[in-house]
């Protein structure tokens, strides 16, 4: 049985079942089709349909959960579940208390805190970022691009350089476009002194890498290099400021600071950042309304941003780890906008 397992044990106060796949992958070091972990103080139970194992650990099709409940138990499940899920549960097991919780579950607030294996695959994945960035600014340099055919050209680059898949699909967002954060990306073209959102990121060894620079071709209109500017700013300020026991509500708040010495906080949408792992999204949360504290272990992102509407949006983002009580870098690829001009 995994460490992993073994840490969750200990913290349950009663029986959890587990679907979502990445905390599977997480728990047992495997991808499946169909299954279902039984997590107890002092057993683990793989449930499937019987098609698939796991070595060392018994396994038993999901209809007979209830078997490896003790009277008067409740089974705690989280909402990852569906209906009709939990009432074919009820149905077979009509003595079965279930108890239905919406937060985040354990496995969950477990994998904040990364492992050296895990911090090494995020780095791997953001080396190749890294690398995907340093021949995408070549190719603008040789042709035309549409948004489309740029993203489609990331995603090629980034099997190339060794990625298993991308997190998500690459954004290309320029001009207007780049007013919306998460703008699917379009047959438009790419076009001189506009600002071009470039965000990213690719899977290694099932790790997620995040990455965003905004770059501008031969020039940046005044407007926006002063925005970027003070975004450069702010993402610096928060990468100085964070470190092992601060609030993450308080690292949105001291960037939204920043951002309003330029009046720019009110076309700042969305949080500073987010926790990334086996899922590109996960904890911690680096918004106004957390109350998560930043922990040795942790990787987030640091994303400030502002849109400005029909004029263009900037946004600058890496992935950070804390180690030793300070914050570090996986990758260093430039940030300022001399850097981010390509001409």
């Amino acid at each position: 049985m995994s460490q992993r397992l073994r840490k969750l044990q200990f913290s349950l106060e009663a029986p959890l079942l587990i679907k979502k796949k990445e905390n599977l992958f997480y728990l047992t070091g495997r991808s499946f089709m169909n299954g279902y972990l039984l997590v107890k103080k002092d057993r683990v139970v793989f449930l499937g349909d019987g098609l698939e194992k796991v070595e060392g650990l018994h396994s038993d099709i999901l209809k007979n959960v209830g078997m490896y409940i003790g009277r008067g138990k409740t089974l705690q499940v989280f909402g990852e579940f569906t209906y009709a899920e939990v009432k074919y549960l009820r149905r077979k097991n009509p003595k079965l208390k279930i108890k239905i919780f919406v937060a985040h579950d354990p496995v969950d607030l477990q994998r904040q805190i990364k492992d050296e294996g895990e911090l090494k695959s995020i780095a791997a994945a953001m080396r190749i970022g890294g690398k995907v960035f340093i021949e995408v600014r070549k190719k603008l340099k040789s042709r035309s691009w549409t948004e489309a055919q740029l993203a489609s050209e990331i995603r090629r680059l980034g099997h190339h350089f060794g990625a298993e898949d991308v997190s998500f699909s690459p954004i290309v967002a320029s001009g207007v476009n780049a007013t919306v954060p998460h703008h699917v990306s379009s047959s438009k073209k790419l076009r001189p002194n506009e600002s071009i959102i470039l965000d990213f990121g690719f899977k290694y060894h099932g790790y997620c890498s995040d990455f965003t620079r905004t770059i501008f071709l031969r020039s940046a209109p005044p407007l926006l290099a002063e925005a970027y500017n003070q975004v450069e700013k702010a993402y610096n300020a928060v990468v100085d400021k964070a470190k092992d026991g601060t609030k993450a509500r308080d690292l949105y708040f001291f960037s939204m600071r920043v951002l309003d010495e330029k009046k720019l906080g009110k076309y700042f949408i969305h949080n500073l950042g987010h926790g990334t792992g086996l899922e590109i999204h996960e904890l911690p949360n680096l918004s106004p309304n957390s109350k998560d504290i930043l922990r040795d272990g942790m990787v987030f992102s640091v994303e400030p941003g502002i849109y400005i509407p029909k004029y263009g949006g900037i946004r600058i983002e890496d992935l950070v780890y804390l180690k030793s009580g300070k914050l570090r870098k996986f990758i260093s690829v430039p940030t300022d906008l001399k850097e981010n001009i390509i001409s």
